[in-house]
């Protein structure tokens, strides 16, 4: 049996944010369990931090990087020899730690846009981002894809989306190349408004990709089983057959060891988005009234410092919270699950109706740690439906006057949270999910 599989996602190594880990850990496993992964990817990250041990696992790994120039006035300066203006060396130089900062997408003007500025975006978004910024990476990688295809004897595919550039690909190789390919969806990327353009234009060329894809694609999978539900809507169920549903894995080598104290910390993982409000934080507040302070736990949120601090600091500060509050940056994910492990409880706010077709990254995080979830999720939600078959949550809800002493109540007895379903919370390992993965493949060639 051809035990060969491409890999083709321009989020990878040594790039350490939510896209980049599930194709990561897929790589990783493949080679443990008797496959051969290839990658192929950017050659160069404008975006993102990077942790160079995620590279140190692949040694044994081909990873090709074909030519990627980010369709911007930073990318074609840098492409012609300008200066490095990628997030991460900005980061290196301290750009960030100077206020009212304006070299990067992740920072926020503080002066109305000139009109250079608006015609700048309005190609930007019309036509530099048609169908995403990633369109000038797909023509090389679709040579080197082929290449390696015929070289190599490769007889699986395997891409990842978003971005809608990866699909281009996969079509492009299905349509020429003797393989199987495996669309994965991380989001369902022409279902929820974040995910594609509000162009119509844009987003007409998007949803085409996305029609090519459930065409052509030998099987579809989501990393959340709600995605079925949405693609059956969407396509009126003539593809549900190809639909699977694969939970992303943390690395099992990373697990830490098991602490029976736990030290009193709240850790919350990921962006806190603007969307989160102060919500939470009065809720907190008020739970914490009078409370001796051996029974207050400190919170602590772990993401891209630069964004959170940016839009939870103001809401700690004006609730007079900073004492109670710690921000911390990105960091290796071994160092991050030590962190969730002593914590004696972990948060999701996602409030009572958004995201109800997710599981968030940090929420693969959480079950697959066993930890106590408190958990503002939708009543009918992904999060909610797998936190309950792992029952590792208590869940509240922030137009409910109770969920102040709901949450009083479990800081003054930690001990009420109920015992997590061990069994389930495995599926949530990286070497579950790989394996998932290769029965799909091995039914694929049968």
């Amino acid at each position: 049996m051809n035990k060969k599989v491409l890999v083709i996602t321009p989020f990878f190594a040594p790039e350490t944010h939510a896209a980049v880990f599930r194709a990561h850990k897929l790589v990783k496993y493949l080679k443990r369990m008797g496959w051969q992964p290839y990658v192929i990817t950017v050659a160069t990250n404008y975006e993102y931090n990077e942790d160079p041990s995620l590279l140190e696992e692949l040694k044994d790994i081909p990873i090709y990087r074909t030519k990627y120039i980010e369709p911007s006035i930073r990318g074609v300066k840098m492409a012609l020899g300008g200066a490095d203006r990628t997030y991460k060396t900005l980061k290196e130089q301290g750009i960030f730690d100077q206020p009212n900062d304006i070299t990067n997408s992740n920072t926020t003007a503080v002066s109305k846009p000139t009109l250079t500025s608006k015609l700048y975006h309005y190609i930007l978004n019309r036509y530099l981002k048609n169908p995403d910024r990633f369109w000038t990476w797909k023509r090389g990688a679709i040579t080197l894809a082929k290449k390696l295809i015929r070289e190599e004897d490769i007889g699986t595919v395997f891409t990842t989306t978003l971005p809608f550039t990866a699909n281009e690909i996969g079509i492009e190789l299905k349509k020429t190349m003797p393989i199987q390919w495996v669309a994965d969806f991380r989001d369902p990327i022409t279902y929820g408004k974040r995910f594609h353009s509000s162009i119509p234009k844009v987003y007409a060329k998007q949803k085409r990709i996305q029609d090519l894809t459930f065409q052509y694609a030998d099987k579809i999978v989501g990393t959340s089983s709600s995605y079925g539900m949405i693609f059956h809507d969407q396509y009126a169920g003539e593809y549900d057959e190809k639909f699977e549903f694969i939970p992303t894995g943390i690395d099992d080598d990373y697990i830490p060891t098991p602490q029976i104290e736990k030290a009193n910390t709240l850790v919350f993982v990921g962006e806190y988005l603007k969307e989160y409000k102060d919500s939470f934080f009065k809720i907190y507040k008020q739970a914490i009234k009078d409370l001796p302070i051996t029974q207050i736990p400190q919170i602590q949120i772990i993401g891209n410092k630069e964004i959170n601090e940016r839009v939870g600091l103001p809401y700690v500060e004006a609730l007079e919270l900073s004492d109670y509050v710690t921000f911390y940056d990105h960091m290796p994910q071994s160092q991050l699950y030590t962190m969730i492990e002593k914590a004696a409880y972990v948060l999701l706010i996602n409030g009572d109706k958004a995201y109800w077709w997710c599981v968030f990254a940090k929420l693969i995080d959480y079950i697959a740690l066993q930890k106590q979830v408190l958990a503002f999720v939708p009543e009918i939600s992904e999060a909610k439906k797998e936190l309950m078959k792992a029952n590792t949550a208590t869940f509240l809800k922030f137009n409910e006057e109770d969920s102040v002493e709901k949450l009083r109540a479990i800081f003054k007895n930690p001990q009420t949270i109920q015992k997590p379903n061990t069994a389930y919370c495995k599926r949530y390992l990286a070497s579950s999910q790989v394996q998932a993965f290769i029965n799909i493949f091995e039914a694929l060639h049968s």
